[in-house]
């Protein structure tokens, strides 16, 4: 195995759960380069996540939408990264071909990847793309070009002490006591087209309140606040909506206490698989195959139609994929993840 002093690693992409499931790929870069210093170059939005991780010395950002956008800027973005010798690059970008280009122009000598939409003439060894594996192995096949074979790929999350206290204090400010079985919710997601309807979540959340006797906490980001005041108006039964009140590490800290977790393909559902907190997941524009929580103990919910997964981020149909799927299934998993929880 070749020796790396200094290995750069992209994935300029990402959302929050790209993040969290690229992770098992850091840390086999860490552990087979120990002495090796690893910056890795992504959006500014998964700056304060990443941020925490322990698999690497340096994050730059690449605001390629806003202050780096533009040909001229990624021109500058190179030229630093050329000052910087490089001596690998690790193309992790599902399917970006600037991502190839931007090592492909700083001149780093190793640059390895997936070889998709043409970016393989920028890579030095690159291997043939798959869409028929979870996203997990699909970042992981990448390493195998340099020899690392068969690493854990068990998710992680970095939630500390202080942040499981803080998450405490929330839940007994609310009136939950530790001993209350909690169940989350969490009724928003990026696309548009992922989501399921609110007056459905609603007819789930009343049954956990009313037939269970559960405390409902409601997770989402600050611009999802509408959707908890919206499921204040169609839920008459007392919930906990901390909506926006978290910060990252806290929803980690927030979710782990849950028993379950109830939401649509997300960030959140993938921070609930790092965190080993059982989830009924619901599926419709997106593979299951590729972005399922991962791991063992959760269950998805998916209507595949023929125009499915179809990656449109809004519907141009009867967003028919999500409305196929019913209440009374969710309420068939929740009556056996209850039972588990007891």
């Amino acid at each position: 195995m070749d020796e790396y002093e200094r290995i750069l690693v992209t994935q300029t992409g990402g959302w929050i759960g790209d993040m969290i499931l690229l992770t098992p790929t850091l840390r086999a870069l860490r552990y087979a380069y120990e002495n090796s210093h690893i910056t890795m170059l992504v959006r500014p939005l998964v700056q304060k996540l990443m941020i925490d991780n322990p698999y690497l010395d340096k994050l730059m950002i690449y605001d390629k939408r806003r202050e780096d956008r533009g040909i001229l800027k990624l021109l500058y973005l190179s030229q630093r990264l050329r000052e910087l010798r490089f001596d690998l690059a690790v193309v992790l970008h599902p399917n970006s071909l600037r991502s190839g280009l931007i090592p492909y122009l700083a001149r780093i000598p190793e640059r390895i990847g997936t070889r998709i939409n043409g970016r393989g003439i920028f890579l030095t060894h690159s291997v043939n793309d798959r869409d028929d594996i979870h996203e997990v192995e699909r970042y992981l096949r990448v390493l195998k070009l340099i020899g690392i074979n068969n690493p854990e790929p068990k998710l992680e999350f970095w939630q500390t002490i202080e942040d499981r206290s803080t998450v405490e204090q929330f839940l007994a400010e609310c009136g939950i006591a530790n001993s209350d079985i909690l169940v989350g919710v969490n009724p928003g997601t990026t696309w548009e087209s992922k989501r399921w309807k609110l007056e459905r979540f609603a007819e789930v959340i009343d049954v956990l309140i009313r037939k269970f006797k559960a405390r409902v906490v409601l997770t989402g980001s600050p611009a999802e606040k509408s959707l908890g005041d919206r499921l204040k108006e169609l839920v008459s039964r007392e919930f906990v909506n901390l909506i926006g009140q978290t910060d990252l590490r806290q929803l980690g800290a927030l979710i782990e206490r849950m028993s379950f977790y109830l939401t649509c393909d997300s960030g959140p559902m993938h921070l609930a698989a790092a965190v080993n907190t059982p989830t009924i997941a619901l599926f419709g524009p997106t593979s299951p195959i590729r972005h399922a929580p991962y791991g063992a103990g959760h269950v998805v919910i998916y209507k595949p139609l023929e125009c499915s997964p179809c990656y449109e981020r809004t519907c141009g149909r009867r967003h028919e994929c999500m409305d196929a799927i019913e209440v009374r299934e969710i309420l068939q998993h929740v009556d056996d993840f209850w039972v588990m929880s007891l």
